[in-house]
C-alpha cells in the first residue's frame, strides 16, 4: 500500500526544486527524502523522478502523478494547519522577505520584541529587496512596494503615501528649477531600478493630470539611496512625502513642481496566492503593520521610510 508520507515527500520535493533543499525545508535529513521517494518508486514500479548531480527531472510518470496529487497534498495541509491554528499557540518556522534596506530604516529590536512575544517561533528573512519567488522559496510573506507585486499573489495594504518631487538646492542652482512637468525630461531624474514603468512618472496637479518620460543616469532598487542621492545633488527625486520630510524642514531638500503630487505609493505584504496564511503570519505582519504606522509618526522614523 501506498503511504501518504511518501506521496507529501515526493510532492514536497518537486516543489523545492531539490532533495537538499526539501530536507532544509521539512528539518529532515536528504538521504532519509530519498530513501521514501524510492520506496514510492518501488510501488509505483516506475520510476518519478530523474536524477542528475545539476537538477531533477520528472519521468512521463511522474508529471502525471505530480500533476494528480499536487493539490490533494496542499489541501491536506492546509486543512492540517487550518486545524492546528485553532488548538496551538503560534508557533513554527516563518519566512519572509523584506527590501533590502528595510532594517536600516527601521530597528531591529522590533523582531527581538516579536521574538520575545512569540517563544515558539523562528523567522528567517531574505532581504534582497524582497522580489524573491515566494513559491520556489517557500516564502510565508513579502513586504514589497505595490509597484512590484505579481499577479499570483494576495496582498494586504500596509502603509501608503503620497509621493512629491524633490531636489538638492545644490543641483537646482546648477541647473534651474522646472516650471513645468514637461520640463522634467531635460533633467536628471533619479530612477528605481528593476521596477518597470516607472521611467514614466504620473502626476496630478493645477492643470490636470500629467505623464512625463523621465531619464537619469543613476538608478536604485532603494529609496532610501535615491533619497540620499537628491541630497547630495544627483538629480530630482520622485519620493513619498514621509521619506524626506525632515530633509525639506532641514533644507537639505526643496519642492519640486509643488503643486504637482504623484499617485500614492503603497507598501504591502503579499502572499502567495496558493497557500493557506497561518495565523503566525498573520500575527507577524499585523505587528509589522502597527510598528509602522506607530513610526510614520515619529520624525526621524518617518523621513526614511521605505515604502
Amino acid at each position: 500500500m501506498i503511504d501518504l508520507n511518501e506521496i507529501y515527500l515526493f510532492v514536497e520535493v518537486i516543489r523545492a526544486g531539490s532533495f537538499a533543499e526539501a530536507a532544509r525545508r521539512l528539518g529532515m535529513p536528504a538521504n532519509t527524502i530519498s530513501r521514501h521517494i524510492q520506496a514510492l518508486e518501488s510501488k509505483m514500479k516506475s520510476p518519478l523522478i530523474l536524477r542528475t548531480t545539476r537538477k531533477l527531472t520528472l519521468t512521463a510518470v511522474g508529471q502525471s502523478f505530480y500533476d494528480q496529487c499536487a493539490q490533494n497534498v496542499a489541501d491536506i495541509v492546509q486543512a492540517s494547519q487550518e486545524v492546528s491554528d485553532i488548538h496551538a499557540a503560534p508557533g513554527g518556522s516563518l519566512r519572509v522577505a523584506l527590501p533590502g534596506d528595510f532594517f536600516h530604516v527601521f530597528p531591529v529590536a522590533w523582531i527581538t520584541e516579536f521574538l520575545s512575544a512569540y517563544p515558539s517561533v523562528n523567522l528567517e528573512f531574505l532581504t534582497d529587496d524582497a522580489r524573491a519567488d515566494l513559491v520556489a522559496h517557500a516564502v510565508d510573506v513579502a513586504f514589497r512596494p505595490v509597484f512590484a507585486l505579481e499577479d499570483n499573489t494576495v496582498r494586504r495594504v500596509i502603509s501608503s503615501a503620497q509621493r512629491r518631487l524633490v531636489a538638492a538646492p545644490v543641483y537646482l542652482a546648477a541647473h534651474g528649477i522646472p516650471r513645468a512637468p514637461d520640463e522634467l525630461s531635460r533633467h536628471d531624474c533619479l530612477l528605481l531600478s528593476r521596477t518597470p514603468g516607472l521611467e514614466v512618472w504620473h502626476l496630478s496637479g493645477p492643470q490636470g493630470n500629467a505623464r512625463v518620460e523621465v531619464s537619469g543616469r543613476f538608478l536604485s532598487s532603494s529609496i532610501e539611496l535615491i533619497r540620499k542621492t537628491a541630497i547630495e545633488g544627483l538629480g530630482i527625486a520622485l519620493l513619498p512625502e514621509v521619506c524626506m520630510q525632515a530633509d525639506i524642514d532641514a533644507g537639505r531638500l526643496v519642492p519640486v513642481l509643488d503643486d504637482y503630487r504623484a499617485t500614492n505609493a503603497q507598501f504591502c505584504a503579499v502572499f502567495p496566492s496558493h497557500r493557506y496564511i497561518r495565523r503566525v503570519t498573520t500575527l507577524f505582519v499585523d505587528y509589522i503593520q502597527d510598528k509602522i504606522r506607530s513610526a510614520r509618526a515619529l520624525p526621524e522614523a518617518a523621513s526614511r521610510l521605505t515604502v
